[in-house]
C-alpha cells in the first residue's frame, strides 16, 4: 500500500475510550502515535496502539461545563505548534475563577501549551474576556490556528454575536495583541482572517485580515451576510458570504495577508467545506449546487484538478472524510473508499474511512459514536 494508506479492520491497534459521545467536529489532534482528545475540563494523551492515556492536563480552575440543553461541540480540537523548538498541544479551557474580598467571580479562558512528547505543560495563560451576558456556561473557547510563532485564540459568545481574539507570542508564552469584535476562523500566509463584527449584535458583518505578528488590520471587505472564512492550505483561505447591497453571494479564495482574490470558487461546487493534504492539495466535498460533489483544488493557485460525480466515467461523489499526503479517503454508500488527492482516480480500498490521519495512525469513530478506533498507517 502506499504512504498513508491504512492496514485492514482486522489489524485495529486500539480502542480509545474517551467517556461520552464525541460530537462533530471532534476534538481530537495527532501527533506521531499519540492522540490528544480535549474535552470542557482535560486533555487526554492517548496511546494510538494500546489505548492507554499517558498523560492528563486540567485547567487550574474550575472548568465549565454546558448546560444539558447546549448541542453544539463541547471543545475544540487541539492545535500543534512549535514553541521554542518544541512541538507543543495548544488547548483552552473556559474556567470560573473565584474572586476574592469584594471582586465578584467571573470567566476567563485558561490556555494550556503541553509538550506533545512528554504531555507535560510548559506554558499557561489566561484571558479575561468581556463580560458579554450572564450566562458564563454559554462562552466558546478554540485555537484558530498557529503561524510564524503566533497562535490565535478566539472567543465568542454561544450565538457568536459577540466575538473577541488574542495573539499569542509562542516564544515567551505572552499575549501579543488583543482584536476585538473580531471572530477569527483561519490562519495563514502571516495573517489571521475572520469576520469583524461592526457592532454588538453581529448584524453589520465584513470579512477581514489582520497581521498575525502585530494584530493591525490588513484588510477589509465589503458589508456582507452570512459571512465565512475557513483555512485552504498555507497559502490562502476560503471566503464566503453574500454582499449585503446587491444580495449576491459570493465564494472565493483569496490571499490571506492581502484580501485578493486568487480563484472563485465555481458555482456548482459551492456548498461544500474543504480540507488540506498537508502537502499540496484542497480536497472538498458536500452538496453541491445540485448534488453531491467532490473535488481537488492546487492548494497555490485554487485550480480545480478533477471533480466528482462524473458520469461518463459513471463514478459518484464520495463524503470525504480526511486528507493526507496525497491522499484522499471518504464513504459511497458501497462503503470507504481511498482517491488519489491530485487525481482523484481511485486507490485500493482502505478498509476504513478515517477523520484523522498522519504518518502513525488513522483514527475513526465506532458505531456508537462513544469510541475512537486507532488503525495504524502502513508504508
Amino acid at each position: 500500500m502506499g504512504k498513508g494508506s491504512m492496514m485492514p479492520e482486522t489489524s485495529v491497534a486500539g480502542r480509545l475510550s474517551v467517556g461520552g459521545t464525541l460530537k462533530s467536529p471532534l476534538p481530537v489532534a495527532l501527533y506521531k502515535g499519540t492522540a490528544f482528545v480535549a474535552s470542557t475540563d482535560r486533555l487526554q494523551a492517548v496511546d494510538t496502539a494500546t489505548g492507554q492515556i499517558t498523560a492528563t492536563v486540567t485547567p487550574r480552575a474550575k472548568a465549565v461545563r454546558p448546560g444539558e440543553w447546549d448541542d453544539t461541540p463541547l471543545a475544540a480540537a487541539p492545535v500543534l505548534a512549535t514553541t521554542r523548538g518544541t512541538q507543543t498541544v495548544i488547548t483552552p479551557f473556559v474556567v470560573r475563577q473565584t474572586g476574592t474580598g469584594t471582586q465578584a467571580d467571573h470567566t476567563a479562558v485558561e490556555v494550556t501549551g503541553t509538550d506533545a512528547a512528554t504531555g507535560k505543560v510548559v506554558w499557561r495563560l489566561t484571558f479575561r474576556p468581556p463580560q458579554w451576558d450572564d450566562v458564563y456556561s454559554g462562552l466558546r473557547a478554540s485555537v484558530t490556528g498557529a503561524d510564524k510563532g503566533v497562535a490565535v485564540v478566539r472567543v465568542s459568545s454561544a450565538s457568536g454575536d459577540h466575538a473577541i481574539a488574542y495573539g499569542i507570542d509562542l516564544d515567551s508564552a505572552r499575549q501579543a495583541w488583543t482584536i476585538d469584535r473580531f471572530q477569527a476562523t483561519a490562519v495563514a500566509g502571516g495573517a489571521v482572517v475572520g469576520t469583524a463584527l461592526d457592532d454588538t449584535v453581529g448584524v453589520d458583518q465584513r470579512p477581514a485580515g489582520y497581521d498575525l505578528t502585530t494584530g493591525k488590520r490588513r484588510w477589509q471587505g465589503g458589508h456582507s451576510t452570512d459571512v465565512s472564512a475557513a483555512p485552504a492550505g498555507p497559502t490562502v483561505v476560503r471566503v464566503s458570504g453574500q454582499d449585503y447591497d446587491s444580495g449576491d453571494a459570493y465564494d472565493r479564495l483569496v490571499d490571506p495577508a492581502s484580501g485578493r482574490t486568487v480563484r472563485t470558487v465555481p458555482t456548482n461546487l459551492a456548498g461544500t467545506t474543504c480540507t488540506y493534504d498537508d502537502r499540496s492539495t484542497l480536497v472538498c466535498s458536500g452538496e453541491g449546487a445540485q448534488s453531491q460533489v467532490a473535488y481537488g483544488l492546487d492548494a497555490s493557485t485554487g485550480k480545480v484538478l478533477w471533480q466528482l460525480p462524473d458520469q461518463q466515467a459513471d463514478r459518484i461523489a464520495p463524503t470525504v472524510t480526511a486528507a493526507w499526503h496525497g491522499r484522499v479517503y471518504g464513504t459511497t454508500d458501497h462503503g470507504p473508499v481511498a482517491l488519489d488527492a491530485r487525481t482523484g482516480k481511485d486507490l485500493p480500498n482502505p478498509g476504513v474511512a478515517p477523520f484523522l490521519v498522519n504518518e502513525s495512525a488513522g483514527l475513526a469513530l465506532d458505531k456508537g459514536g462513544s469510541n475512537l478506533i486507532a488503525y495504524p498507517t502502513s508504508s
